[in-house]
């Protein structure tokens, strides 16, 4: 048994591979060896030889067909190897082969079992274990032979007997695909994983498929026609294939993305005009107060049957006076001040158009730009 072939793999090498032949031929030979001196000693102890022949001439006469019963059953498992590498499944040579190694396993253990059950174990075992080992080697180089050549799967990775317990359905289709594709552990479950989710979602697109087609077709029977010709599992493929995710995705990351916060403070490098609003609020807070406070008291009077005296108008003069005191101050600031809104405060300002340059140099500002008056 000469070594033709190494196993493709990166986990073994050639030294390896060439020690694991040698081995098994090197056992292969002793252990067929004390086959043989078993066959041979049945022989010379059962057979009716003449009287005063020789012991060595009744052992050389007896070798060749003790070598040959011994023998011929490797010598057939030798020619089913060769026919199994070409394709074929060599049954009749395979049973033959099997039945030869029976018939001679059984020689030495009868023959020897009558008065030593030692040798019988000993030489049996020896016959057997030669014709198996023969077997095994034989089938390891042809399976390196056919995965080398591309006829034969690669080999699963070890899933683990948890995947297996848990995950029956899952894992065979990884070790399928692994044996397939050459996928690695976790490659080969991934590939599964996606194509099981395929195989569950294709009915239900091809179920839309056939309703689509259904509802195209204005005649019941075009439709049937349609449906019953067309592969509705081949268009819910190509459909899968079609999809544009991407649109979709971008479609919906509105519902995913986080609404812009709204900073509602001004920073100290920010714009001047909202820190000065800020600023204008805080220091006219105790003049607003004092005014609804004002306000709450003037009803509270009408709600208690008492004439409050109605408030005067708020003039151009009044306005005047509140910017000079705080030339800063916003036009809504100034609304807020004397309880208006910005309009009647716009339209007194504009009103009193001819006095506004005796405001000395004073000036307000609208809606966040300055206005001189």
């Amino acid at each position: 048994m000469t070594d033709t072939t190494s196993p493709a793999s990166p986990l073994v090498t050639a030294r390896q591979a060439r020690l694991v032949h040698r081995l098994a031929t090197l056992f292969y030979g002793l252990a067929a060896s004390a086959a043989v001196v078993g066959q041979t000693w049945v022989a010379v102890d059962h057979l009716p030889w003449p009287a005063g022949m020789p012991p060595w001439l009744r052992v050389a006469t007896v070798v060749p067909f003790t070598l040959t019963v011994e023998l011929l059953a490797v010598v057939l498992a030798v020619m089913s190897d060769y026919r199994m590498r070409l394709g074929e499944r060599a049954v009749a040579v395979r049973v033959m082969s099997a039945v030869v190694a029976v018939i001679a396993t059984g020689v030495i253990v009868l023959g020897h079992g009558a008065h030593d059950p030692y040798l019988a174990t000993a030489f049996g075992a020896l016959s057997a274990s030669a014709y198996l080992l023969a077997l095994i080697h034989m089938g390891m180089r042809r399976r390196d032979a056919l995965r080398a050549a591309g006829l034969l799967a690669a080999v699963p990775p070890s899933y683990g007997l948890g995947r297996w317990l848990r995950h029956p359905r899952l894992t065979a289709r990884a070790a399928e695909l692994a044996r397939v594709h050459g996928l690695g552990l976790r490659e080969s479950w991934v590939e599964a994983e996606r194509e099981l989710r395929a195989e569950r979602r294709r009915p239900a697109i091809a179920a839309a498929v056939e309703q689509a087609i259904r509802a195209a077709h204005p005649d019941p029977r075009m439709a049937r026609i349609a449906v019953s010709t067309l592969d509705l599992d081949r268009i819910a493929e190509v459909l899968e294939q079609r999809a544009d995710y991407g649109g979709w995705a971008a479609r919906l990351s509105a519902a995913v993305t986080a609404p812009p916060e709204t900073d509602m403070s001004a920073s100290e490098s920010g714009h001047g005009a909202d820190a000065e609003v800020v600023m204008s609020a805080a220091e006219s807070g105790h003049d607003r107060a004092d005014m609804s406070a004002s306000k709450k008291r003037t009803r509270a009077g009408r709600r208690g049957g008492q004439k409050q005296p109605r408030p005067e108008p708020v003039t151009a003069d009044d306005l005047r006076e509140l910017m000079q005191q705080r030339p800063d101050m916003t036009q809504r600031q100034l609304a807020e001040l004397v309880g208006l809104s910005d309009r009647q405060v716009r339209r007194i300002l504009r009103g009193a158009g001819a006095d506004m340059p005796a405001l000395s140099g004073g000036h307000v500002r609208l809606n966040g730009h300055a206005m001189s008056g």
